[in-house]
């Protein structure tokens, strides 16, 4: 039987990779910080995005193996299962994570509107390639988010800044 990894709540993985934990419905990782680790087949109680120069090869997403290129995006939903097996080796990344709960688009249009974001599905099944620039402004956009959430746990800003990255 495979081991999975359960992310019920954003910090799941963060304690996992032992990033710090900074807000208990947003978690921004940043892989370049930390220390190596191993890998994990998930399934996702939380919506994500995986900002990555390299992923690693051959992973899995629902019955299927992702497609993936350097400098892209794979997003993830709840329900969903992905990753890889944990082998017993370490890895070191490069790039973020974004996960976050459902309960932080409670209400929003965003949540009403997020079905039709058609690259949290299972039918997507490749990553989103990201042009330097591209990958510049999100990566400093996570940057901000990041810095908001060590500053002010729960500001106006947060949620702003969520919503527009979004």
């Amino acid at each position: 039987m495979k081991k999975i990894l359960k992310i019920d709540n954003p910090n799941d993985f963060a304690r996992f990779v032992d990033a710090p934990e900074l807000h208990p419905l947003v978690s921004i990782i940043h892989y370049d910080e930390l220390a190596p680790f191993r890998h994990s087949l998930n399934n996702y109680g939380v919506y994500g995005l995986f900002i990555q120069r390299q992923f690693p090869k051959d992973l899995s997403y629902g019955m299927k193996t992702l497609q993936v290129s350097d400098a892209s995006i794979i997003a993830v939903e709840p329900g969903q299962i992905g990753g890889l097996e944990d082998n017993g080796e370490r890895i070191s990344l490069s790039g973020w994570v974004l996960l976050w709960s459902p309960e932080l688009l409670h209400g929003s249009e965003l949540e009403r509107q997020i079905e039709r974001y058609q690259y949290f599905s299972y039918f997507f099944t490749g990553s989103l390639r990201m042009e330097p620039d591209e990958w510049l402004s999100i990566t400093q956009l996570l940057s901000q988010m990041r810095q908001e959430l060590i500053t002010h746990e729960d500001s106006p800003s947060l949620r702003s800044l969520s919503a527009s990255a979004l």
